[in-house]
């Protein structure tokens, strides 16, 4: 089988179609998203030819390479809410509601879409504040401008999954030896009790997607043997562990990323440094 390239739900990577669920360690990670979701912003539809156009409110929109950061959306007014299986054209093959994206939901939709090449995740419209015309569309992790199908000039550069599909993530992965650590290209980065605010975050650079439960101690990753064993109350060794779940990696504004990185570890962006 080929390698199937995913856009998660902020960043693409690539992994094969039998290891598609690595995608979320469980349904919570879905669930912490759709929390901010509301019954009263607009549902968009994407064009089943062509997955880089969507309606809003009955107008047809096409999303541009065009992106800007979170700090500078507008409104949020409407969803898509979708994991979408396309082709190499960009046809839509299946999709799936985000909501039921859980490990076995991932799986069938590759099943279901043996021909598709990438799976995107749709998340939410925004107004643009600079452009009354405009919107913009969570996509690939990134805020992408989109703009009215008849009013594009031509001179636009249109969204291009198949060339952000083949561009490099940056590959951050958990240190099999310390759980308290990521790596990214032999670069260890020790993540500290330091955090930030959403609004100092920089661009968006991997997601993880990964909960670890380790010893406090020796910072190992325990087995699932270990996590298996009986913890009786009050021992040692229930003391001793830790549960971290992480999610996302960015940058931090006016911080070079070879030096430091936000990651999100249990619901807060926590400062990791090189070592």
């Amino acid at each position: 089988s080929y390698g199937l390239p995913v856009f998660p739900i902020f960043r693409l990577f690539f992994c094969e179609r039998a290891n598609l669920c690595s995608l979320f360690s469980g349904c919570s990670f879905v669930k912490e998203q759709i929390k901010e979701y509301a019954d009263d912003k607009e549902p968009c539809v994407l064009n089943h030819g062509d997955v880089t156009q969507f309606t809003y409110k009955g107008d047809c929109y096409t999303i541009l390479d065009d992106t800007m950061k979170n700090e500078n959306l507008g409104e949020w007014i409407g969803y898509i809410r979708q994991l979408i299986a396309v082709d190499n054209t960009g046809a839509i093959i299946v999709q799936e509601n985000i909501e039921d994206a859980t490990f076995h939901a991932l799986s069938d939709l590759a099943e279901k879409a043996l021909d598709a090449k990438y799976i995107i995740p749709f998340l939410n419209v925004y107004t643009d504040p600079n452009n009354a015309s405009n919107l913009i569309v969570d996509v690939n992790g990134e805020y992408h401008k989109a703009t009215l199908s008849n009013q594009l000039t031509g001179t636009e550069t249109i969204f291009d999954f198949r060339i952000a599909a083949e561009k490099a993530s940056s590959d951050f992965k958990l240190s099999p030896t310390n759980a308290t650590q990521i790596i990214c290209d032999n670069k260890v980065y020790q993540v500290t009790t330091e955090t930030v605010s959403k609004e100092q975050l920089g661009n968006y650079m991997d997601i993880l997607a990964e909960k670890v439960i380790f010893d406090d101690d020796t910072k190992l990753p325990l087995t699932k043997e270990e996590m298996n064993q009986i913890d009786w109350p009050g021992s040692s060794s229930e003391q001793m562990r830790e549960s971290w779940f992480y999610v996302d990696v960015y940058e931090i504004s006016d911080t070079d990323p070879a030096d430091a990185v936000a990651v999100k570890v249990n619901n807060q962006y926590h400062i990791a440094r090189a070592q």
